[in-house]
């Protein structure tokens, strides 16, 4: 072998090493990625919209009818609304005990602030059916939390209809 070919090789051998180490650890990575999520798909089989916003807000909304849910989240991060409208046969009181009225309007505020986010088209190109929001007023109780200081959940109850609204405003 000539010297000329020993040092193509040598520069070959230098550069190809590395990019194929970093192809094999890339690999690994993007393995067990898929591996964490086929694991919790498979922890979440059979759960619906009340049972993620259970797990995401730590909460223990009850099981209900869900009539209806719309959500605009996507893209990297999951920004964007989750909007759910839940049917109650009977009222929930225990879960109701730390919802209160608004009598200040600080509930209606962060409504109508989350309310145009609602409006934007989800992945499918589907908008939030206008019929299925609702029109606050003295029949409503409420109650939020706010989490990593901009996401927002907003609950609401109607006493009239026994029909619960969530509403998750991820940032």
């Amino acid at each position: 072998m000539t010297k000329k070919k020993k040092i193509v090789i040598a520069t070959v051998s230098a550069i190809a090493a590395p990019i194929v180490i970093l192809i094999i650890v890339l690999s690994g990575f993007i393995i067990a990625f898929e591996i964490d999520i086929v694991k919790d798909k498979i922890a979440h089989i059979g759960w619906n919209e009340i049972d993620y916003c259970n797990e995401c807000w730590e909460m223990q909304i009850p099981h209900a009818t869900i009539e209806y849910n719309f959500s605009n989240r996507g893209g990297f991060l999951g920004d964007g609304t989750e909007y759910t409208v839940c049917k109650y046969s009977t009222r929930p009181d225990e879960f109701l005990k730390d919802f209160e009225p608004d009598c200040d309007d600080k509930y209606i505020t962060i409504y109508n602030r989350i309310l145009p986010l609602m409006q934007y088209c989800n992945s499918k190109g589907d908008l939030i059916d206008n019929e299925k929001i609702f029109t606050p007023d003295d029949n409503f109780i409420w109650r939020s939390k706010i989490k990593n200081g901009n996401c927002t959940l907003l609950l609401t109850y109607n006493e009239q209809n026994n029909t619960l609204y969530i509403i998750e405003d991820f940032m």
